[in-house]
């Protein structure tokens, strides 16, 4: 399974809520769906976001290669498959929405409050700002890079920020950025 990423890729968010606080019919549902989903065309991975309260919508991310194979899986008898096994007295409120991902992950931070933004933001960027220059340095004594050091530390550290850390962090704090 492929992590690259490009303009081109698909991102498809679903959300919903669950009616009742018996989550069991759910929970079976998921997973099912979940392994369904990753045997589809041009799938590279789903993230699914717990709802944090109870009135709360769950979340899933489901990121494919492309566009075409995010609108491949909305017409596709597998998708309609599992929302047809449904059992409609847990789901409520379901929309599915593709999501253009040069602006996606800069709406985790919406309704949250600049200085929590801020603090999660710096959790993220120190630890690699020592880090990454130290690699660079590493790779410097071997490779002559003169002054497209900077330039690769800061290709480094942006690319680990976007695609490695801020998901990670983002979903260790996501209860305390979002109260």
């Amino acid at each position: 399974m492929s992590t690259h990423q490009n303009d081109a890729d698909g991102l498809l968010l679903v959300r919903f809520k669950l009616k009742s606080t018996d989550t069991n019919d759910f929970e079976k549902w998921k997973s099912e769906a979940v392994t369904l989903i990753k045997t589809f065309k041009g799938f590279l991975n789903i993230t699914v976001l717990n709802s944090l309260k109870e009135a709360d919508y769950y979340h899933i991310l489901i990121r494919f290669d492309t566009e075409e194979h995010v609108n491949a899986w909305l017409q596709s008898d597998e998708r309609k498959t599992i929302f047809n096994a449904l059992d409609s007295k847990w789901l409520t409120d379901k929309q599915e929405v593709i999501q253009n991902w040069n602006i996606f992950w800069f709406r985790i931070f919406e309704g949250t409050k600049k200085w929590k933004q801020w603090a999660v933001t710096f959790i993220a960027v120190y630890p690699l700002t020592l880090i990454i220059p130290m690699m660079v340095k590493l790779i410097a004594k071997v490779i002559p890079l003169y002054f497209f050091a900077g330039i690769i530390s800061a290709l480094m550290i942006s690319g680990f920020m976007i695609f490695l850390v801020m998901p990670f962090i983002h979903n260790l704090f996501k209860k305390w950025l979002h109260e």
